[in-house]
């Protein structure tokens, strides 16, 4: 059996992607929306892709803000934590396992460690961003093309 290379799953990813799009609006709804800005994980969930598929494929980022520009949400909230991520999470009853002080001491941590991962990769999405702008400027440059100032 042949391996689908890179470019073919990419192309399948946006197809798929392209589908729930037109689904959605034919229904007459929206993709995903959670706090005012497309839910990016609910819709990696729906379409089947991987997590860097939205940031790293140019085509289903240019599909996502193209939506959310259409129906007056955001593309995404860099660096808000969603406020369930916030909260912690019900464990099992531990009755007799540790004292309910060390798990409870355990539970804040791991949430506070939580909320600061997912802060850094709201980052990380920002400023991958911004690097994808530089390499855009820096081939603009390269072929000799010229900007007026104040566009981007």
């Amino acid at each position: 059996m042949k391996r689908k290379s890179n470019l073919d799953i990419a192309r399948e990813a946006t197809g798929r992607l392209r589908a729930l799009i037109s689904e959605c609006e034919a229904a007459g709804k929206t993709l995903p929306v959670m706090e005012g800005a497309l839910w990016h994980a609910e819709i990696k969930r729906q379409v089947g892709l991987s997590n860097s598929q939205i940031d790293g494929n140019d085509a289903i980022r240019k599909m996502l803000s193209a939506h959310a520009e259409k129906h007056g949400v955001m593309f995404s909230r860099f660096s808000k934590v969603a406020s369930e991520e916030c909260s912690l999470r019900t464990f099992p009853e531990t009755t007799g396992m540790v004292p309910a002080s060390r798990l409870r001491e355990v539970q804040l941590e791991l949430a506070r460690a939580e909320r600061k991962n997912i802060e850094l990769r709201a980052e990380i999405v920002f400023l991958r961003a911004q690097v994808m702008r530089v390499d855009e400027v820096t081939k603009l440059i390269a072929m000799g093309g010229r900007m007026t100032p104040g566009t981007e």
